[in-house]
């Protein structure tokens, strides 16, 4: 696993600025904003991804820098990295039974839910989580050319189909689960170490990180499998409460996200 993650293929220059950008300690909105501009793929696809109806939004985003004083630096370089990433990557999610489409709904949702749970919960946790949920199931698009690639795509299929968690057919046939593969494509592109360590976690039912806790009930509720079925949001519940998570604003964040995909 480690040998195809080394073999990715950099992030574009503009997404590598936008990196830099983030994680400097004078961040420039403007200058933030103009890296972004001077790519007009780059910047539809992130406008596209911020007007979503998940997220809310009671006017449509027209500009960039708009987007980026409403949804904070983090967010939008999730988009843009998440944006660069689908391009420079073979795409063939059938271990999985599902496509790229799907792949970014269940990211949009699990990133809104991220968003209004915890915008109701701690406010200072957003950055980092928001981003973190649009980012972590890109691991699978590694993980299923690798399922692909070493003959074990129908045995992969039928594992899930009889039952077993994805989780656990991960780890029996990668020994690792795709969020921690998550974790070492974006160290192998120099994100910052929290958001490393947050998708590292998210299948450890003992971590300690609170992103990570938060994350894994996130996964529960919104996933490929389920979206918001009373047996995942079971399975979700039953993590915030062993982790003493906020279950009335979880509960409410639930409703608010459901509603909005009616529209």
């Amino acid at each position: 696993m480690l040998e195809e993650i080394k073999s990715l293929p950099p992030l574009p220059i503009s997404v590598v600025r936008i990196q830099e950008i983030c994680m400097s300690n004078d961040t420039d909105i403007d200058e933030l904003s103009r890296v972004i501009e001077h790519d007009p793929m780059l910047s539809a696809n992130i406008l596209k991804s911020v007007n979503s109806p998940l997220y809310g939004m009671s006017k449509e985003i027209s500009s960039v820098h708009q987007a980026v004083m409403l949804f904070g630096i983090s967010m939008i370089r999730g988009f843009a990295a998440a944006s660069a990433i689908k391009k420079s990557i073979i795409i063939d999610l059938s271990s999985y039974s599902v496509t790229i489409d799907d792949l970014t709904k269940v990211s949009a949702l699990q990133t809104a839910l991220a968003r209004e749970w915890y915008r109701n919960v701690d406010k200072s946790m957003l950055p980092l989580l928001q981003s973190s949920a649009f980012l972590m199931e890109l691991g699978k698009l590694v993980a299923s050319l690798k399922i692909i690639s070493s003959g074990n795509l129908a045995d992969f299929i039928s594992d899930i189909a009889e039952g077993k968690s994805v989780e656990e057919t991960e780890r029996k046939y990668l020994e690792s689960s795709s969020y921690e593969i998550a974790a070492i494509m974006f160290e192998h592109w120099n994100f910052e170490p929290a958001l490393i360590d947050a998708l590292r976690e998210i299948t450890d039912p003992s971590t300690q990180n609170p992103y990570s806790r938060a994350l894994r009930a996130i996964t529960q509720a919104v996933n490929f499998q389920e979206i918001f079925s009373e047996q995942s949001l079971s399975a979700a519940l039953a993590t915030i409460e062993e982790f003493g998570l906020n279950k009335d604003a979880f509960e409410e964040a639930v409703l608010t996200v459901k509603a909005a995909q009616k529209e």
